[in-house]
């Protein structure tokens, strides 16, 4: 390997790390690879883990993978960390966050006001399927999503994302039956999922692990301001220009939004198909056209699980995005429950989500410095205590529901902030799109399921029930803390004083 030296690569300058354990000697968890995990310019890596093998043929200059090939004037470079180009990916980032995340931040608006005017005769329940088919389409899309972002960029998603979008709100502002909502938020949702991964998973193509966190908090900061803008307009519009106005002067602000991010957003690496095979020896075959249909059409892929601490943050985020999606569900509807004005529950709505922008930036940012999962873990544990302390014993009282809003909205900001930046700590670059898509995939089935139970334990929305709805959010939350914790430990052990 001596000979090798000058045209080692370190994998972590695709990747980042998280392929392999890292050494116990290593002072920054999984930011540093072994001295093994390298790629040399002929043959196969060092790595003893059969998942981050990886080949380089000096031919081609491509790095060859078990699914297709990556150009090395890509991989071979640093990520910018800044510049005109990734600054400007970072503002189409944000700008398509504010639309989509925004949304889902803000769903609760839209569920209240349908619920209490053009469904008012419709059960909770069956209300409740509208909200939670459109969540599982805005995360469970994603399953699809993530393969073409990383083989084909993000340009086509965004375009067909916009268009759907548009479609979806304005059908809605018309819509009058379960169904017809149904059908417009089956587009809004398809929308949404279409988007989200392009746009977070970008930001890891143009900032390295330095300042990842910094940049994707202040990307995903804008999911809450949208989550702070959409319900005030929503509240002011309603009134004053009826549903459907203020549907279709959301969906028109949304859309130009879009249009920034179709603009300025682009890729930085692709993976593209691999016309050859590599085997452990170094030698190629021709793929037959079969097996390249397979590769190029395959969608629904388990191999990434293999990684146990990859699988145990899925379990994490699964149950700690289930409390947060019934939270911002039915926040609304409880203080309603509790005697708050329908206009107030807006108010609280708008406090949660104005909160959580500091509670993705400030997080995101800290995280560079002292750990992306001590960060995640110890916003988590925040989060846990406010329900338990505030929500859980004296939700009855107005002063304490804001209380909770401020402190319940802030701490829960990393639930959706802090996944890819943590995620990208334990994937390569090039497989980030698949590995979030599949993430997600398991997040939408939590969220199709999630919010209908929630409406069987509200039921008839008795204050009882919207207390044992409260104790059953804060059981989901301490759920996937501990997960996340495992998959913490996994990576470290017991250690705590280390940089992860």
């Amino acid at each position: 390997m001596s000979s090798q030296t000058s045209h080692e690569i370190e994998l972590s300058e695709i990747g980042r790390s998280g392929v392999g354990e890292p050494s116990d000697a290593s002072t920054d968890g999984i930011g540093t690879l072994g001295n093994n995990d390298v790629m040399t310019r002929r043959g196969v890596s060092e790595s003893t883990d059969p998942a981050v093998q990886r080949t380089y043929t000096g031919d081609t200059g491509d790095y060859i993978t078990a699914e297709g090939t990556v150009r090395s004037d890509d991989c071979e470079d640093r990520p910018p960390d800044g510049g005109f180009k990734a600054y400007s990916v970072m503002i189409g980032s944000y700008f398509t966050i504010l639309t989509n995340l925004g949304l889902i931040n803000s769903i609760g608006a839209i569920q209240t006001y349908v619920s209490e005017h053009q469904l008012s005769g419709i059960s909770a329940i069956d209300v409740s399927w509208i909200f939670s088919i459109y969540l599982c389409l805005a995360y469970g899309v994603g399953l699809f999503t993530g393969r073409t972002f990383d083989k084909r960029g993000p340009l086509i998603l965004m375009v067909i994302s916009a268009v759907l979008l548009v479609m979806g709100l304005f059908g809605a502002a018309y819509s009058t039956t379960v169904y017809q909502f149904i059908l417009s938020f089956i587009a809004v949702g398809i929308s949404n999922g279409l988007s989200i991964t392009p746009s977070i998973g970008v930001i890891n193509h143009w900032f390295s692990n330095k300042k990842i966190g910094t940049i994707q908090g202040l990307s995903t900061s804008a999911g809450s301001l949208g989550g702070l803008v959409f319900p005030l307009l929503l509240r002011y519009l309603y009134p004053n220009y009826g549903f459907t106005i203020a549907l279709i002067i959301l969906g028109c602000i949304c859309l130009g939004c879009m249009l920034i991010g179709i603009v300025l957003i682009r890729e930085r690496v692709k993976r593209n198909d691999s016309t050859q095979d590599s085997s452990t020896s170094g030698r190629y075959e021709t793929l037959s056209k079969w097996k390249k249909m397979r590769r190029e059409t395959k969608v629904l892929s388990f191999k990434h699980l293999k990684d146990t601490k990859y699988t145990l943050l899925i379990v994490g985020t699964f149950f700690a995005e289930l409390a947060l999606v019934m939270v911002i569900t039915y926040f609304a509807t409880y203080a309603i429950a509790q005697g708050v004005s329908e206009s107030t529950s807006y108010v609280l709505l708008t406090v949660w989500n104005a909160t959580g922008i500091l509670g993705r930036f400030l997080p995101g940012y800290a995280s560079d410095f002292l750990g992306k999962f001590n960060m995640n873990i110890l916003m988590l544990i925040g989060f846990n205590i406010s329900i338990c302390a505030l929500w859980i014993p004296f939700g009855h009282d107005l002063k304490v529901l804001y209380a909770f809003a401020a402190l319940g909205g802030f701490f829960s900001g990393s639930i959706l902030s802090m996944v890819p930046i943590c995620l990208a700590q334990v994937s390569l670059v090039v497989e980030f799109g698949e590995r979030y898509g599949l993430l997600n995939f398991f997040v939408s089935i939590g969220n199709l399921f999630g919010v209908p139970i929630a409406a069987v334990i509200i039921g008839d929305g008795s204050v009882h029930n919207y207390n044992m709805f409260a104790i059953f959010v804060c059981v989901c939350s301490v759920v996937g803390t501990i997960f996340w914790y495992f998959s913490r430990y996994y990576i470290v052990g017991s250690r705590l004083n280390v940089k992860v």
